[in-house]
């Protein structure tokens, strides 16, 4: 592995065996040479959702008229980010959230949940009762006028719910960075680093996410 002195890498890995939501397609890795077999070079080819493992949500994605995520403001994926500890609880409540709220205004939100735990013990299969934001959660989160909120699993909404949560804070042009692994990363203020692929006219992509510590 690459040396990454003072970074912490918040994204998921990619792999055959990634998580992928009820119903998309599984990721798939095919050596199109390989010198193994003779070719000069290996080349591979890589098929995979735009919401598999680490991965940025544009308003696109719910929002008809929405930007996609070549669009979206390159500000908000860059600079002072919270992360924001509840792994001792069982849901993200709006008094949660009051009680852990910086007193300074903050741009930028990562909620670290028991989720990240399910990554840190390599979990591969989908779990349904993950920790996510509810309609209240989020409406709470858009008065605070934030430019980004990263989770830990790979929805901010509840697998059971509508979309209202996506709804809510998409249409804000909030951005969604979805999918992240914060076992590593400790309740604090930090540097985030994370960009998307440019995929034009897309509502969401892959992306790696680093995080360091202020």
């Amino acid at each position: 592995m690459a040396s990454m002195v003072g970074w912490i890498d918040i994204s998921l890995p990619v792999f055959e065996d990634s998580v992928v939501w009820p119903g998309a397609p599984k990721t798939k890795l095919t050596r199109h040479r390989s010198m193994v077999l003779g070719d000069r070079s290996n080349n591979t080819n890589l098929f995979m959702n735009c919401h598999t493992g680490t991965h940025i949500d544009a308003p696109l994605h719910f929002i008809r008229e929405g930007v996609s995520i070549d669009q979206i403001s390159i500000d908000a994926l860059i600079g002072e980010a919270h992360v924001l500890d509840f792994s001792q609880k069982s849901a993200i409540d709006v008094e949660s959230l009051e009680r852990a709220w910086p007193k300074k205004d903050i741009k930028r939100v990562l909620l670290k949940t028991s989720n990240s735990k399910l990554w840190q013990e390599g979990e591969t299969s989908f779990v349904k009762d993950y920790c996510a934001l509810t309609e209240e959660t989020a409406r709470w989160l858009l008065k605070k006028k934030v430019l980004l909120i990263g989770v830990d699993y790979l929805s901010v909404q509840r697998y059971e719910d509508s979309p209202i949560v996506h709804e809510i804070l998409l249409a804000a042009t909030i951005v969604l960075l979805e999918g992240l692994d914060l076992s590593k990363a400790s309740d604090g203020r930090y540097e985030l680093t994370c960009l998307p692929l440019k995929l034009i006219g897309a509502e969401a992509a892959p992306a790696r996410a680093l995080l360091r510590r202020i």
